[in-house]
């Protein structure tokens, strides 16, 4: 157990040390334009699915899937939202390209990912 608990915390050193040297790299209005862009384009890319399922809830018969499958459509839209924040952070910033963004994106993801499916869960049962 110890040998589990010893490589999540070196992988977590190893996450922030990445970020560390990200945000060293990076400026703020490169960040900020980062972030617009990156929520720009996941909310673009998912906005016609989003549309399509919150127009098939008139079929009642389907209300819990489509509930489900909106809470994994939010799970996946934290995973698109950093792929979207590192590649134009890496095309702001050309210094970025030989750092390893992958391990903190999918960290991150993962991680908001994570609390999505709380809440989602959560909401789902008191819903239903």
């Amino acid at each position: 157990m110890k040998t589990l608990i010893d490589r999540i915390d070196r992988f977590i050193y190893r996450v922030k040390k990445l970020n560390k040297l990200i945000d060293s790299k990076t400026t703020i209005q490169g960040v900020i334009r980062s972030v617009l862009g990156a929520l720009l384009l996941s909310v673009l890319v998912l906005l016609p699915i989003v549309l399509i399922i919150i127009n098939m809830f008139i079929y009642t018969k389907l209300t819990f899937l489509l509930s489900v499958l909106l809470v994994f459509v939010v799970m996946g839209w934290s995973f698109l939202y950093y792929f979207f924040y590192y590649r134009l952070l890496k095309n702001y910033f050309p210094q970025i390209e030989d750092v390893d963004t992958r391990t903190p994106q999918l960290f991150e993801s993962s991680l908001l990912a994570f609390v999505f499916a709380i809440i989602g869960f959560v909401v789902l049962t008191t819903v239903f």
